[in-house]
């Protein structure tokens, strides 16, 4: 089993171009992504920085995963009803922790963060952040093991 080791660090803030919708599982945010590239490739966007994912739902569900995909910008853009420009707020207090290798296998770093957080009295207080450092599964192939994903969950500590 990989060793996560988990850090506490500050998040700048960034602006971002979102797209976000209700998918059945995390791996279906794919069209999500399809939809925000598509948008980017019209405005003629060249992407700025890693991108993103926010899981907005409090707790792992079976279905229907409430996921917004954002990719760092430094352009002003023009909203439409389903895309979003905004400054994605930075965090004081960011618990974060790397997963290096598929994606099919992040459930151990979420494990490994969501354990430290218990055992060092710390409790989630915004949306999850996965953040891509390196993207290495193209066509949706979440089995590349040179894939780096960043977990990040904004915190405070408890009492």
């Amino acid at each position: 089993m990989a060793k996560y080791d988990v850090v506490i660090k500050k998040v700048e803030p960034m602006k971002v171009v979102s797209v976000r919708g209700i998918v059945p599982k995390p791996p279906d945010q794919n069209l999500l992504w399809r939809e925000l590239g598509t948008y980017l490739v019209q405005q003629r966007i060249h992407p700025k920085g890693a991108c993103l994912a926010l899981y907005h739902d409090e707790e792992q569900k079976d279905r229907d995963w409430d996921i917004e995909v954002c990719q760092q910008v430094a352009e002003d853009l023009v909203p439409t009803s389903r895309i979003k420009v905004y400054s994605l707020p930075g965090i004081e207090t960011m618990a974060s922790v790397i997963h290096a290798g598929p994606l099919l296998k992040i459930g151990a770093a979420y494990d490994a963060i969501q354990n430290w957080l218990a055992e060092n009295q710390y409790q989630v207080t915004g949306p999850c952040r996965e953040v891509c450092i390196r993207a290495a599964y193209p066509d949706g192939n979440q089995n590349d093991p040179n894939t780096i994903t960043e977990i990040q969950y904004p915190v405070e500590r408890i009492g």
